[in-house]
């Protein structure tokens, strides 16, 4: 009898490794006590190269834009040991939206709003209004991908009560999440692009639903 209530554990552990928010937030945590052991000057320079920054933008040989694209998603510019914990809602956008459209949603989501902050801050230079060393600003970490996330769970958690967790935590870092806002900081700029983007998303599959049910589903609604 033992082993037939220990059964289900296998399939469920396999659901866990075939997901790929699974895989993202065990980089994370692993990324958190990587970075606390690493020197300053091998932190510093590993931030530097993995900035999607005008500079590391710029096509090879110049710049590296696919590398620093892909790695800064997971290297954060600080408090790395609260990202794995945000980063538990890229779970919801999994369960919404299925493994493989979740990671092209959120790639173009932290592909797209780097492209934009980093146009800003082309544009900004190019009319004096920031020096041209501003093309060198770090620019890293998953924020932008993990503040959609957060707003898809904000708005689709199930079960509901989740979504008040989900509240709590987006309204506790949102301070830090928009530090600079007022003086244009590209990254925060990028964190309220980030969220318009998880609104879209979370309206796109709203409408999807209600399409799905059809009007027997709309008049059973309360």
């Amino acid at each position: 009898m033992s082993l037939l209530r220990a059964a289900p554990a296998a399939p469920a552990r396999r659901t866990l490794l075939r997901n790929p928010a699974s895989w993202y937030v065990a980089a994370l945590a692993l990324g958190w006590p990587v970075e606390a052991l690493l020197s300053p000057g091998r932190l510093n320079h590993l931030q530097e190269w993995s900035s999607a920054n005008l500079a590391n933008l710029h096509p090879w040989p110049a710049g590296h834009p696919v590398g620093a694209l892909v790695v800064s998603a997971f290297v954060p510019p600080d408090s790395a040991w609260v990202w794995p914990l945000f980063a538990l809602a890229t779970f919801t956008v999994v369960e919404l939206l299925g493994p493989a459209r979740a990671v092209v949603s959120l790639v173009l989501v932290h592909v797209g709003v780097t492209a934009l902050t980093e146009a800003l801050v082309w544009w900004r230079i190019h009319h004096d209004a920031l020096p041209a060393v501003a093309a060198h600003e770090l620019d890293t970490g998953p924020s932008y991908l993990v503040v959609t996330a957060m707003t898809v769970a904000l708005c689709r958690a199930r079960p509901v009560w989740l979504r008040a967790g989900w509240l709590l935590l987006l309204a506790l870092a949102w301070p830090d999440l928009l530090d600079g806002i007022g003086d244009g900081d590209c990254a925060a700029v990028g964190r309220l692009l980030a969220l318009a983007a998880g609104l879209a998303l979370s309206g796109a599959l709203a409408c999807a639903e209600r399409r799905r049910r059809g009007p027997a589903g709309r008049e059973g609604d309360p």
